[in-house]
This record gives C-alpha cells, structure tokens and sequence, in this order.
C-alpha cells in the first residue's frame, strides 16, 4: 500500500537552489519562540508558494517537524512536506472562495434588513455555503458536502482550522496524528502553518494589526524586522517576502491536483 501512495504522491522538486541560511535560522528559531509552551515545542511546518504553470506550484518552508526530509534529501521521499503543499494550495483556494461567499451575503444581508425583509434574511442566514462543521464525532450526523476544515478561530487575516479526518491524511502519512493549521492573507500573498498538536494561539496575533514591513526586502533588513515579531502574522509577512524574494530554497511540485484527486477518491 505505502508503495502505491509513493506512486501518486507527487515528489517536490528543487526549482531554486539559493538559501540564506542565517535568514532561514532566524525565522525558525522566532517562530519556536513564539509559539512554544513551557509544556511543548508543536512541530510545524510554514510554507509559502505561488501558481506556477498550470497545475504546478512553487513554494519556500520553514522545517521544525521531527521527521521531515528536505526534498534535496537523498534517499528517504518528503511526504509529509508533499501532502501538505499540495493541501495548502486545495485549502487556500477553499477559503479565498468561502470569504468570497461570505462577502456577497453581507451584501445581500444589508439589502433585505434596508428593505425591513428580516424575514427572508433568516431563511438565507440558516443555508450559508461552505461553512466548515466539527467532525461527525464532534457534530453527530450532520457534516458539511463541502468543506474539508473546522474553523477553530479566525480574523480578517489569520485562520486557524482543523482538516477533517475524512480527507484521510492518516492513511498517507501514518505518523500524523493531528492536522491543525493556519491561514494567513496578506497583500495578495498567503501562507499556511501546519502543526502535529493543538497550537497555544495567544501569540498568533488574532485581532491584531501586525507591523508593516516597510524596508527594502533584504535579508538583513528582514532579519531585523524579525528581531521584534510579536505575534505569527509577523513572522508569516517575513516569510512571505522571503519567498517573493527569492531568499530562501524553492520547491516545485509538478502538479499538486493529482494527490487531492486521490483523496477525494478515498
């Protein structure tokens, strides 16, 4: 079975061989800082991509997951690293078009309430699309058709989910025992985190506005910017100009649509 998995699930490729590594030390060891107890260090990866072709994306991480193989490794196959970048591009197009939905019933909600059709706003109120429910072991019978992920806690910025169980990521990679995950959107850009353990989020950043990055993008001066993060937004907008930067190693997956097909088939 484990080698019929390896044959669909696509490998990442190295597109981009650059790394500073003293930039790359900075943002891992920030983010362990930041989102550490005094109980656990959650493993995590970050990443942050862009389209690239057609089906192909291209992406920068961020490694502190006991286990994980940087797809230049030779020998043993990334799949952790792999499952969750083609995930990260399923989820991030997921969630874009839930906000889109939810921005198109303000509008309509604004428009029936202007109209004193209360009445009707509470019909549509109780069908909302693509809102994510519990696990049905959480939430009895009712699931959603659509929505892989629970919302856990979210702002204009930063989501913080759950992936149900029933996208089987379990049955691609045994050693994961959790699915946590965040969001984060900014300037056009996004970038994902995922974690094996429930994350402390007090110092995500939640309703908060993180400080701008306003120099010229060079890895001191993000090194630098990172030097005061507060928060994860913070260190994801480092990140995120890492990666249009060019700073840190990229990787390319040909085509991140054949593992999400396969799961939807499971």
């Amino acid at each position: 079975m484990a080698k019929k998995r390896s044959q669909w699930l696509m490998m990442p490729k190295v597109h981009s061989n650059f790394n500073d590594d003293n930039l790359e030390t900075a943002l891992i060891e920030k983010s362990i800082e930041l989102i550490s107890t005094e109980k656990q260090i959650p493993n995590f990866i970050f990443l942050c991509g862009n389209f690239f072709d057609v089906k192909a994306y291209v992406y920068s991480a961020l490694r502190a997951w006991k286990g994980a193989v940087k797809p230049t490794a030779s020998g043993r196959k990334p799949m952790l690293e792999a499952t969750f970048a083609s995930l990260s591009v399923y989820i991030s197009s997921l969630l874009s078009l839930q906000s889109d939905f939810y921005f198109a019933y303000d509008e309509i909600r604004e428009i029936l309430i202007a109209n004193k059709r209360e009445d009707l706003w509470a019909i549509l109120e109780e069908k909302l699309p693509f809102i994510s429910l519990p696990p049905k072991e959480m939430y009895g019978k009712r699931v959603s058709p659509i929505s892989p992920y629970f919302v856990i806690k979210q702002d204009d910025e930063l989501t913080l989910g759950e992936i149900y169980p029933s996208v089987y990521l379990t049955q691609v990679i045994k050693s994961i025992k959790s699915r946590f995950f965040v969001f984060f959107q900014h300037q056009g850009y996004s970038a994902f985190g995922f974690f094996n353990s429930f994350p402390t989020y007090k110092k995500f950043g939640f309703e908060q506005t993180p400080r701008k990055f306003t120099g010229d993008p060079t890895p001191e001066n993000l090194i630098k910017y990172l030097s005061g993060a507060k928060n994860l937004k913070e260190i994801l907008i480092a990140l995120i100009n890492s990666h249009n930067n060019a700073y840190l190693s990229q990787y390319l997956i040909d085509d991140y649509e054949l593992l999400l097909k396969k799961l939807l088939e499971v």
